[in-house]
């Protein structure tokens, strides 16, 4: 087995069905034994049903919500691939998306993460990104790792997909919110040949209601949680928070709170350290 794309599902039963008859459409004769799909129901209600006329799929229901990251990890150890894709049920994949990563996993066996680009679909706009520093960088290994301490420049998981080796060494950490930077973080201690191919792409929605994105008590609580792994490693230490703080700004007005009360108050501390590490960053 080459390629196993793991999708959690909590509800979203819609957008998974189409995810699901694209992959389907894509998958030609040519692919039938090279790939696998699982699904994991997180405890959905009413419970996840496959789509007919489908590829054959593996689904596995949760006993109770454990979440994407558990879900991810369920779905890692269910698999069979040589490669692992997880693949957001309310996301879908771009025409010849899936011949191209197989032809790219064939091509480059011995890669650890394969970035491809994406479309960013909100509502009647669609707008192309690329992944541009990991474009960049991708022989130097180091720098992209080094820059994660500080910045998500790998996206959303949609885009990445993995070696089996790297992630068999990988935490599957549950935080409210930055879930697919930790993940980054963990393989990237151990990922040494990168891949970019921006001409691949996946369909990232953006409309809807359930990411964790729009939600803001989850997004400002994720950066504060992953501040305590990355303050650690961080030239800048505990003050990587107020880092991540100021990134988060939009979010903590609207949510409002202590967390605004603390940013008013130290707004200009979380300034001049915002600014201190994007010079450092820019510069390194």
């Amino acid at each position: 087995m080459l390629l196993t794309i793991v999708i959690p599902a909590f509800n979203r039963q819609d957008s998974l069905n189409s995810l699901l008859e694209e992959i389907s459409k894509q998958n030609n004769n040519e692919f039938k034994k090279s790939i696998e799909v699982i699904i994991i129901d997180d405890f959905s209600s009413p419970q996840i049903t496959l789509p007919e006329k489908i590829m054959e799929v593996i689904l596995i229901r949760n006993n109770i919500n454990l979440g994407a990251p558990v879900s991810r990890k369920i779905g890692f150890e269910s698999s069979q691939g040589q490669f692992i894709h997880f693949h957001d049920s309310d996301d879908t994949i771009s025409e010849g998306w899936l011949g191209k990563v197989i032809q790219q996993l064939k091509q480059d066996s011995n890669l650890d993460v394969l970035m491809t680009a994406r479309v960013d679909h909100e509502m009647a706009e669609d707008t192309i990104k690329v992944q541009k520093y990991f474009n960049l960088k991708s022989s130097h290994p180091n720098k992209i790792k080094s820059r994660l301490i500080y910045r998500n420049c790998m996206g959303p998981l949609g885009g990445v997909t993995f070696s089996r080796q790297v992630l068999e060494k990988t935490e599957f950490k549950s935080f409210a919110s930055c879930q697919d930077w930790q993940m980054y973080i963990d393989v990237m201690k151990h990922a040494k040949v990168l891949v970019s191919r921006p001409d691949i792409k996946f369909i990232f929605n953006k409309t809807g209601d359930d990411r964790i994105s729009h939600n803001p008590r989850k997004k400002i609580l994720g950066h504060l949680q992953l501040a305590k792994i990355t303050g650690k490693k961080s030239i800048f230490g505990r003050h990587i928070r107020l880092f991540y703080l100021y990134t988060c700004k939009q979010h903590i007005y609207n949510k409002g709170g202590y967390v605004l009360q603390f940013y008013k108050k130290n707004k200009l501390s979380i300034f001049v350290t915002f600014l201190i590490v994007s010079i450092y960053w820019r510069v390194t």
